[in-house]
């Protein structure tokens, strides 16, 4: 016997018959994996489209950022999200994240086209300290914007922002 397969002999008795059966599916879903590249069809290639610049220097008018909406946005989610909540220090970071992705995607299915949208979420807890929270950035003031809400919880504030940058 070569030593391969004396060094599998001793991890199959080493096994249980629990982890065998999980090792014995992997091996299959990796088989059907590597299979699913080998198809015997040609598929049709996909034609070349190119598309014409349209030379947009501006967004339409019912197309632009609106700090309201989007301060609406900010304040539902932090409503549903942080009411009644206390400040838990190995909680909340994970809870930022959440939170920041859902404003920004809620902002975006507002239709905003050509915005690049940024949000920030900033959670601390409150214990009668002051806190300063400053931000800067190169944009165009007629066509980018931002919008800012502060939410304060029972012993925590946050703060949250969505800048709107405008893409030619």
């Amino acid at each position: 016997m070569s030593k391969s397969s004396l060094f599998s002999e001793k991890i199959r008795s080493d096994l249980g018959s629990s982890t065998r059966l999980k090792l014995g599916r992997f091996r299959l879903k990796m088989k059907m994996l590597t299979n699913l590249g080998a198809s015997t069809t040609v598929s049709q290639p996909t034609p070349y489209v190119a598309y014409e610049n349209t030379y947009k220097l501006a967004p339409d008018l019912d197309k632009r950022f609106s700090c309201h909406s989007a301060e609406e946005v900010i304040r539902g989610v932090f409503q549903h999200y942080l009411h009644g909540k206390r400040y838990d220090a190995k909680v909340f970071p994970r809870l930022i994240k959440t939170l920041t992705e859902l404003i920004r995607d809620r902002v975006k299915m507002q239709g905003l086209d050509r915005y690049k949208i940024l949000a920030i979420v900033t959670i601390v807890e409150n214990k009668d300290q002051g806190v300063q929270l400053a931000s800067r950035a190169l944009w165009n003031h007629q066509l980018d914007n931002y919008a800012s809400l502060t939410y304060k919880g029972p012993d925590f504030v946050a703060v949250g922002c969505v800048y709107a940058v405008y893409q030619d």
